[in-house]
């Protein structure tokens, strides 16, 4: 009798001779030949090209604020912090002076770096150093930051102070710290202000190994005073972001991070900010790293075996689910738990994305399978995924940039614009499975001729 068997020996199905193998997308076009595309990661992209170079935003690179009211003060400049990251950080870290105390050619206003005299690298580094986060950048960017530098202008600076210039060394988080010298003044008379030597457009490369990298000036100089230091001017980056990485797998999804003005800060702080009220952040998916793919291909329910000498055609159920991927914490509810209201971050995410993803789907359907006499048949399904990369940004944005919270993540979720694959493999009997095809069919005796001994007759004609 024909009949469609299941082979009860099999969980996975082992390679088959590629010629041989036939995959049927279900409900879409007929793939002959070799196995479906290999997805066991998003498709790699073809040789590694880096995009254009683009600038990035350093805020008050001109230094300029807040605005001075004299030739020059203590203030720490918006957007910079000294020595800690948080705030502001140390007071009176470091001397500003206006264009016509600092001798810049351009008039541009000037930051002094601090260091006392006896004090430690480790000193100058905790306290004195002069530092931003560097907004947009991300991990593999090729980072080239300017600026202008010169000798101490202040009057406390002896000629002797700047006889040699002054040092200092500058970093991006990524790069090594590059010590800089600072042409020399031959000009500077005791007890009176400077007219300074400025080098302009000095440069500095570095490849950042973190989100929003910090850069870092800090004094060098030793034997200085404290309003004696090089001056640093007319700060500026530009960056030639890395390329799309599509290889990268579900499971390693890069961590999510968050900021506070220079500060990092936990992840779990900057959910419960956003979470405070519907308009706290905003989310903007970045298009450059985001993209839908479709996941590995993976056997779905029973293998067949056809043993008859006949096509065979017969309907089968086939059901599959699929999950949202975030690292953030519950309290963000992406995805969400249950069926209550959303979250704040949830809306705030879905509205950036202009639409709510299916965040926990399951699909079931019918399915016709067809499998040649002397074939094997199973089925897969390959799952639509969509990967959102992207930032929380406080909303408005705060007038002190040392108030602005920053939230980078990275959600994995089913895709609404992309369908869901199945296939039906079919593919030649291996010798073991020929083998248990054409084997005899398993029965108890009967009564008939129960008696007659092997070999007679009546038992020859049943073969």
């Amino acid at each position: 009798m024909n009949r469609l068997r299941r082979s009860a020996t099999h969980t996975t199905r082992t390679a088959r001779t590629a010629t041989a193998t036939v995959a049927t997308v279900i409900g879409g076009a007929l793939a002959l030949g070799a196995a479906p595309p290999a997805l066991g990661a998003p498709p790699a992209p073809g040789p590694s090209v880096r995009q254009q170079a683009g600038p990035v935003a350093v805020i008050n690179g001109d230094l300029s604020q807040p605005a001075l009211t004299g030739t020059s003060d203590a203030a720490t400049p918006t957007g910079w912090s000294v020595g800690s990251t948080v705030g502001a950080g140390t007071p009176s870290g470091v001397g500003r002076y206006a264009g016509t105390a600092s001798g810049h050619p351009a008039g541009r206003v000037a930051v002094m770096l601090r260091r006392t005299p006896g004090s430690t690298d480790a000193d100058t580094a905790t306290y004195y150093s002069f530092k931003q986060r560097l907004r947009g950048v991300r991990p593999g960017a090729r980072v080239t930051v300017t600026f202008d530098d010169s000798p101490g202008t202040d009057t406390s600076c002896t000629p002797a102070m700047v006889a040699q210039g002054q040092t200092y060394t500058v970093r991006g988080a990524g790069g090594q710290p590059l010590p800089v010298t600072t042409r020399s003044d031959p000009n500077k008379q005791l007890n009176q202000p400077g007219t300074g030597a400025w080098t302009q457009q000095r440069s500095y490369t570095f490849t950042a190994d973190a989100y929003e990298p910090l850069l870092t000036f800090t004094s060098t100089t030793a034997g200085g005073l404290y309003s004696c230091g090089p001056l640093i001017a007319n700060i500026a980056a530009s960056q030639v972001p890395p390329p799309l990485d599509r290889t990268v797998p579900q499971k390693r999804l890069p961590a999510s991070q968050a900021f506070l003005g220079n500060d990092s800060r936990s992840v779990s702080d900057a959910v419960a900010q956003c979470n405070s009220s519907p308009n706290a952040c905003t989310f903007t998916e970045d298009p450059d790293y985001s993209f839908s793919y479709y996941e590995p291909a993976r056997q779905n329910g029973d293998i067949y075996l056809n043993c008859t000498r006949e096509k065979l055609q017969r309907t089968r159920p086939i059901s599959f689910s699929s999950r949202t991927l975030s690292d953030l914490p519950a309290s963000a509810g992406i995805p969400p738990a249950g069926t209550g209201a959303p979250t704040n971050v949830n809306q705030q995410l879905t509205t950036g994305l202009g639409v709510t993803p299916a965040w926990s789907p399951e699909t079931a359907r019918q399915v016709t399978e067809v499998v040649n006499p002397d074939e094997v048949s199973w089925l897969e399904t390959q799952a639509g995924r969509k990967r959102t990369e992207g930032w929380f940004k406080s909303n408005p944005t705060p007038a002190d940039p040392n108030n602005d919270w920053r939230l980078y993540t990275v959600i994995d979720t089913p895709a609404s614009g992309l369908a869901d694959r199945v296939y039906q493999r079919t593919g030649p009997l291996t010798d073991a499975e020929y083998a248990r095809c054409r084997s005899n069919r398993p029965s108890a005796p009967t009564p008939n001729n129960a008696g007659d001994p092997a070999g007679s007759t009546d038992r020859a004609r049943l073969r």
